[in-house]
């Protein structure tokens, strides 16, 4: 029968419990909002939208930009209630997600007119970055508020 040694059972021991901080619902209970930004500066319409996320629920908040002759739009709001799982789900990816190396801006967003998209964790600080670009420190969190974004949005 194999025998573990005690330094290797101690070894073994700390790195499972090391795996499991990153998910212990202490690391989840920290976070507290996720907010996403939408951006297109060559717009007329519904051009920017907000989406901030919590235990609370999802509010997402549109804003019109005028011009060109275009009327004037009421901001439009939308809200959702998040279970318990899907709040749990986001902030595991949120405190999963590594932002601090990140510049404050990746890329050239909105250049021309591609959009810009914003993800900030607890309003800690925001990172901005072309809109729809692969963000690899963050894209599970990422592809999970997209998703929410476009459960909100109303149909064109």
């Amino acid at each position: 029968m194999p025998t573990i040694s005690c330094a290797r059972f101690g070894l073994l021991a700390a790195l499972l419990a090391l795996a499991a901080c990153a998910s212990t619902p202490q690391a989840r209970a920290d976070i507290r909002q996720i907010v996403s930004t939408t951006s297109f500066g060559m717009c007329v319409g519904y051009c920017t939208t907000r989406l901030e996320i919590s235990a609370a629920g999802a509010v997402l908040t549109r804003q019109a930009r005028g011009g060109r002759g275009a009327p004037d739009l009421p901001d439009q709001r939308f809200t959702a209630p998040l279970s318990a799982a899907e709040w749990d789900a986001f902030a595991r990816l949120a405190a999963q997600a590594d932002l601090s190396a990140l510049p404050d801006v990746i890329g050239c967003p909105d250049c021309a007119d591609g959009g810009a998209e914003t993800l900030s964790i607890n309003g800690a600080r925001s990172i901005t970055f072309d809109f729809g670009a692969p963000l690899s420190e963050a894209q599970p969190l990422l592809t999970r508020v997209r998703a929410l974004r476009a459960r909100l949005m109303p149909e064109p």
